[in-house]
């Protein structure tokens, strides 16, 4: 895998990640069109690469078509985008689960782990489409929050070991980046306090940006 190719999906994260933490519900169709696509095809390439070897050869084709899949779903369906906000979040809460935990998951086969993060994914994305605004304005945060900081740790580790890129490859991209963090080594509560921080400011942000009764707090759901 060629080094822009990991380089490109860090800044889209960090890009996104700050949108969607602190303007996730004021711009929700916007932003979930793009994330949409972007997670879409990420996940599915992450996941499917991992778990699911046979498709290697069309890995790329078919992520994208996934990503573009979702993306027009959440586009002309916003229930549907709703959904994918609660269904990332629980993929975010199964990728921490993982990070924070690892001997517990390292016996599991892989479609075990596949069927986990496939509940958490369709379990949150139930609750979300239930409870909408608080929920949306909550998870958004949330999940923005930690994108951010996940993705500022692999950035600073990669700033002073960037030779990690050069031994990135389609089956271990996502490991061997998160094993770059500056987060890798250190205790879970050294990435949960910023992550809470600005969950928190985020949260603050978005109340603020779609209050009711107030023009900008205007949105459709």
């Amino acid at each position: 895998m060629s080094g822009i190719i990991p380089i490109i999906i860090l800044l889209v994260m960090l890009i996104l990640g700050i949108l969607y933490c602190f303007w996730g519900y004021k711009y929700l169709k916007v932003i979930l069109f793009l994330y949409a696509f972007f997670m879409g095809a990420y996940y599915s390439y992450t996941y499917l690469g991992t778990y699911v070897p046979a498709v290697a050869d069309w890995l790329w084709l078919v992520s994208l078509i996934i990503g573009i899949v979702f993306a027009l779903l959440a586009f002309f369906f916003v229930k549907f985008a709703i959904f994918i906000v609660g269904g990332l979040i629980g993929l975010m809460i199964f990728d921490f689960l993982k990070a924070a935990s690892p001997a517990t998951f390292a016996g599991m086969e892989p479609v075990t782990l596949f069927i986990i993060g496939l509940g958490l994914f369709v379990v949150l994305g139930v609750i979300t489409l239930a409870s909408r605004r608080h929920f949306i304005i909550i998870f958004s945060a949330i999940y923005g929050a930690y994108t951010l900081v996940s993705t500022v740790g692999i950035i600073i580790g990669l700033l002073s070991n960037s030779s990690v890129l050069s031994i990135v490859t389609l089956g271990n991209y996502k490991q061997t980046l998160d094993s770059a963090s500056v987060f890798h080594q250190t205790p879970a509560w050294v990435m949960i306090l910023p992550v809470v921080v600005f969950a928190i400011a985020g949260m603050i942000a978005q109340y603020k940006f779609t209050a009711p009764g107030t023009r900008r707090g205007k949105h459709t759901a």
